[in-house]
């Protein structure tokens, strides 16, 4: 008993050992917020980015730029055909150059209008008043979950992104003891820990922009700058061109893969077993040693698709020795 939990040790050390590899150069484009008070010159900053364009425009405010600057636009505030439209430009990867929202504030808050109907009906279900309906825990759950998932497939498109916001105060304390410490972007906080760069503009009163780096992992500025007539194409020198494209699962993908096996993997590992009139202790063998589970009911939905591939990879061929 102690050499085999020896064994399983080695081995799941020798496995997780293998999930490093060295860093290599990635292919990176640009994913910048931008976001300030009314009037300073977002949509601006987005535009002047060169390349083909696309704009998913969330309150009209492209309209009077399409005499100066070149770009297809569409026009919804919907989550679900933001999302839809991410998925194209993810899936034809050489049609656009940039892609803008501007600004993601409105996309945030319908989110949080389609929750608040929801609660209402909820409330008159259950004869409640619907007017004062909350938002539950879980309801915020539901909205956070989205957005955020949101804003890490739009970090993972394969163009660059450039991703504006209202600015709104950030207070500290309550009642009379409440003050005003700063400002951030009128979304959830995940918006500030993704994108690669967090710019907050400002207007002088003689009419000069500068933007304020809030963050910068392309090292182009330094946290804090105050940059006079910051634009897009100051950080083009830190894109890379070279190798892979670097991917991070959205909070969708990572939490389906993370949760339990579903009966339909499970069927479908059962079936092909049976197909292959493989005996059931190779699979249990294989379980074991791989994932430290006594039977397919103990893996996660993920490693439920890998046990599928190592199936039919034929596998099973080279476990049936140790079994």
């Amino acid at each position: 008993m102690r050499k085999q939990l020896l064994r399983q040790v080695y081995h799941d050390e020798e496995r997780i050992a293998q999930m490093f590899q060295p860093a290599k150069k990635v292919k990176k484009s640009l994913k910048i917020v931008v976001y300030g008070d009314k009037g300073v010159g977002k949509t601006i900053f987005a535009l002047n980015a060169p390349g083909k364009k696309a704009v998913i425009d969330t309150e009209n405010g492209t309209d009077w730029y399409a005499e100066d600057f070149e770009f297809d636009v569409m026009k919804t505030r919907l989550y679900s055909e933001v999302k839809a439209a991410v998925k194209f430009i993810e899936q034809n990867p050489n049609k656009y150059d940039v892609l803008i929202i501007d600004p993601i504030t409105n996309v945030y808050q319908t989110l949080i209008d389609a929750a608040r109907q929801t609660a209402e009906l909820r409330a008159k279900r259950k004869g409640r008043d619907a007017e004062n309906a909350n938002l539950t825990q879980g309801d915020w759950g539901v909205i956070k979950q989205k957005f955020r998932s949101l804003i890490t497939d739009l970090c993972n498109l394969p163009c660059h992104t450039v991703i504006t916001g209202w600015m709104a105060d950030v207070y500290e304390g309550d009642g009379e003891n409440r003050k005003k410490v700063g400002v951030k972007v009128d979304a959830d906080k995940k918006i500030e820990h993704q994108p690669d760069v967090i710019i907050r503009l400002e207007v002088d009163p003689d009419g000069t922009r500068y933007g304020v780096i809030e963050k910068d992992r392309t090292r182009t500025y330094q946290t804090g700058q105050r940059v006079k007539d910051i634009a897009f194409t100051d950080f083009l020198g830190r894109v890379s061109k070279v190798g892979a494209v670097s991917r991070m699962q959205n909070e969708e993908e990572a939490a389906r893969a993370e949760a339990e096996i579903t009966p339909e993997t499970v069927e479908s590992i059962k079936a092909k077993w049976i197909e292959l009139d493989q005996e059931p202790k190779v699979l249990t063998a294989h379980l074991r040693k791989t994932y430290g589970v006594k039977d397919v009911y103990g893996l996660t939905e993920k490693q439920g698709q890998e046990v599928l591939k190592w199936i039919n990879k034929g596998g099973a061929a080279d476990e049936r020795e140790t079994a």
